[in-house]
């Protein structure tokens, strides 16, 4: 494929897959059993499990893209294998993204379902079960919520985008941080729980601005397409550059706010 962007039959094949990505993730979103939350696995770093929520949703999703095509190999937070990520072609899956949300009762979370080839997300889809929302991108063919187009929003200076912002706890309290200057800058700073359902929310223009310092490849790779589709920059944190689908550090909002904020982030700090 060309970097002018997909073939028209290119682009046809990814909306295909978008809509089955869509079908799989809100199938399996709406089918969750809200009170399975008792804690299966306990991975590292603070509140970071998996409920046997988690556990079945993944089983039903890998069971339906091996029907699909077992070819296709599928990067998943519960099961995950680094070396799938060089992989030509590659499903990248969270059955619930936002996990301490859902073990608590919050309904922020979501299913999210990215396919990637050629190292590019191709299509995409986020599904939010509690809030009934479902967001769906193909690589040339835009973003959608509830099968309506979206678009980031048009607010450009940091000073006034409402914010969310997931950092080093570290950060926290230390002086000249990402987070302070975050925190000091923007109209409001928000951290709802879940990564997917954030950035989401930015292509709709919901929110502003998504900074996040600490993604797994699951978190960033669905969201991701369907905010560029939406017209969002997604620009790495450590080289101010266009991010690869699987960067850890992203600054995500639209062109003009998320050069502003690099900005603001890369200056030397005190």
């Amino acid at each position: 494929m060309s970097e002018a962007g997909p073939s028209l039959r290119d682009r046809a094949r990814f909306a295909k897959l978008a809509r089955f990505a869509a079908d799989i993730a809100t199938t399996v979103g709406d089918a969750i059993a809200v009170e399975d939350t008792a804690i299966v696995t306990r991975k590292r770093g603070r509140a970071n499990f998996a409920t046997a929520a988690d556990h079945a949703a993944e089983r039903t999703i890998l069971e339906r893209l091996a029907a699909h095509d077992a070819g296709v190999p599928v990067l998943t937070e519960e099961s995950p294998r680094k070396d799938l990520a060089r992989a030509e072609r590659l499903w990248v899956v969270d059955p619930i993204d936002g996990t301490l949300n859902f073990s608590r009762g919050l309904p922020f979370y979501c299913v999210l379902i990215g396919y990637v080839e050629e190292g590019r997300v191709r299509a995409a889809a986020v599904h939010a079960p509690r809030t009934g929302e479902t967001f769906l991108a193909s690589e040339g063919a835009g973003a959608t919520r509830n099968r309506i187009r979206i678009k980031v929003s048009s607010v450009v200076k940091p000073s006034e985008a409402f914010a969310v912002a997931s950092l080093r706890f570290a950060e926290t309290a230390k002086p000249g941080s990402r987070f302070a200057i975050l925190n000091a800058t923007c109209a409001r700073l928000r951290v709802i729980g879940s990564a997917g359902l954030e950035i989401a929310y930015v292509a709709m223009g919901r929110l502003d601005l998504f900074v996040h310092s600490a993604l797994s490849p699951w978190d960033i790779a669905a969201a991701s397409l369907v905010a560029r589709e939406a017209g969002a920059a997604v620009l790495s944190l450590k080289t101010g550059g266009d991010a690869t689908w699987n960067e850890r550090q992203v600054v995500i909002g639209n062109p003009t706010l998320a050069r502003e904020t690099m900005k603001l982030l890369l200056k030397p700090r005190m």
